[in-house]
């Protein structure tokens, strides 16, 4: 929270003594990606759905894997923000960016849950020109919630709410979303700055176009290309990583202690480091070797139904003022 009692959310940048809650940070987006992390309470989604923020019918028009330039969140983080965020909550709420500012958002609101997150890439700015952002590719639309307001989306929280399981944090993930929710006043700069040149060695590196983002030019362009470099070696070697995990630097053994105790990696960060792996050769023009198998997430089937009871619920509701 900050000194407002305002909830201060993952994806936005955190500078030390000032929160933007009107813009998006891109290296926390890298962060989020890296970790499979919700961009709103930053804990992992495990086999929940990833929900993303739509208007009116432009899902219609998007294709199979719509591309956003926001990170995708939980359910109850989406239909939460559909009742506080000042943006998302009303359909009177007007654009503030530069090329749109004053213009109405549009009538309907509309939450989209998707299996996956196909694949995160960076990729030049429709809204800030000159610009690249990273962005979202989602896979698998599953549900979806039509909402007019804020009322419209609290009987539909509710039942998330209910149905909701308290996410069992190890000791590595802990490490990372304290930090990724932590000021870090001694570094000067957002924790999510400092957190996303970490990821940089555990195979964000590879991510394509990474290069192009503007707010990664300093991994980018570092002195010996050392984040890339460390990233090769990691890929050949990755037991290299266990003399990491007492750097002085928590954000880089938060990160190495994280990947090596992880059974399985977040479907993007693999398939970051399969690409990599087909980018880097050793001295004797050898490639690492890395499964590229899919990861396949259970969902619970009996919340889903619970909760698209309550959707059928609402609209009913809805006919019967008409």
């Amino acid at each position: 929270m900050d000194p407002r009692g305002y909830p201060i959310i993952a994806v936005i940048p955190q500078e030390p003594g000032g929160v933007d809650y009107g813009a998006l940070s891109e290296q926390r987006k890298l962060v989020l990606a890296t970790y499979d992390l919700c961009g709103v309470c930053a804990m992992p989604f495990r086999d929940e759905l990833r929900w993303q923020v739509t208007f009116d019918d432009q899902l219609q028009h998007m294709g199979e894997t719509p591309t956003f330039n926001e990170a995708p969140v939980h359910e109850v983080c989406a239909l939460y923000a559909a009742q506080v965020c000042p943006f998302v909550s009303s359909p009177h709420a007007r654009l503030g960016d530069a090329q749109r500012k004053g213009q109405r958002r549009a009538e309907t609101l509309v939450l989209a849950g998707f299996d996956s997150t196909a694949a995160v890439y960076g990729h030049d700015s429709e809204l800030q020109v000159g610009k690249s952002i990273l962005m979202f590719d989602m896979a698998g639309l599953r549900r979806t919630h039509r909402l007019t307001g804020a009322d419209d989306a609290r009987q539909v929280y509710e039942a998330a709410l209910r149905d909701e399981v308290p996410i069992q944090l190890d000791d590595a993930e802990r490490r990372i979303v304290d930090l990724l929710c932590a000021p870090t006043p001694e570094e000067g700069e957002d924790s999510g700055a400092v957190m996303a040149g970490a990821t940089w060695f555990i195979g964000a590196a590879f991510c394509p176009q990474i290069c192009q983002v503007q707010a990664m030019k300093k991994f980018a362009e570092a002195k010996d290309d050392l984040y890339l470099q460390l990233a090769a070696n990691f890929l050949f070697e990755p037991d290299m990583m266990a003399k990491w995990e007492d750097a002085s630097d928590a954000s880089t053994a938060a990160a190495v202690s994280w990947f090596r105790t992880r059974e399985s990696l977040p479907g993007v960060l693999q398939q970051w480091r399969v690409a990599g792996a087909r980018r880097v050769r050793d001295s004797r023009g050898r490639r690492p070797r890395i499964s590229d198998a899919a990861i396949v997430p259970q969902r619970d089937e009996a919340a889903i139904r619970r909760r698209q009871e309550a959707e059928s619920a609402l609209r009913k509701g809805r006919r019967k003022k008409r």
